[in-house]
């Protein structure tokens, strides 16, 4: 076997593996619309399955990532009162400040507001939980993070689909091409091998 066969089996090999690799990748998103080549119809598996691609992305973060129980949870979370509480303590200090007379002493003005806010304060906390309880009822019968969420993924242009899905993937999509190369040259050293071994 001369020496170029044995350096061109192994280039060649790496370039058809990463070639198809490539060609592989491109294909999960293109063509966009069906095309019809001897026969048979090819689409790329992102438009042809998007509405089930769609659904099953909806399923996942309701069920798995959001669930409802979760959102409810973090809305009763003491934490998250406490922020709450705290928000409206300032913004009633502040409201009542502004629109009590300026006429009025400072200290008066203070003290009204001061109690308004404290009275706030522990009204607030029980009226918080009821209103969570409500929403969390009315979530439940009513909202589906699902549809919401296959709604949106269905209403991107194939376009921007394929751009999230590449901006998320494309060091793993990069790897797929590579390897492809690589089988493609490791294959090509083992046919050197074997027509080494026959010669």
């Amino acid at each position: 076997m001369h020496w170029t066969q044995a350096v061109l089996l192994p280039v060649v090999g790496a370039l058809i593996g990463w070639l198809t690799n490539w060609l592989a990748v491109r294909l999960i998103f293109r063509p966009y619309k069906p095309v019809r080549v001897l026969g048979y119809t090819i689409q790329g598996v992102v438009p042809k399955r998007r509405g089930e691609l769609a659904r099953v992305i909806g399923r996942v973060i309701e069920e798995q990532l959001l669930p409802k129980e979760q959102l409810l949870n973090y809305l009763r979370s003491e934490q998250l009162n406490e922020d709450l509480i705290c928000s409206v303590d300032t913004a009633v200090r502040a409201r009542v400040m502004d629109r009590l007379p300026g006429f009025l002493p400072l200290s008066l003005r203070r003290m009204i507001s001061d109690a308004l806010a404290e009275q706030i304060k522990r009204e607030l906390p029980p009226l918080v939980n009821e209103l969570v309880d409500r929403f969390g009822e009315k979530l439940k019968v009513d909202f589906c993070l699902s549809r919401v969420v296959e709604e949106q993924v269905n209403s991107f242009s194939l376009e921007q689909l394929e751009k999230v899905i590449i901006s998320v993937a494309s060091r793993e999509l990069k790897h797929i091409e590579i390897l492809g190369g690589l089988l493609g040259f490791m294959i090509g050293l083992l046919q050197v091998g074997i027509l080494g071994l026959y010669k």
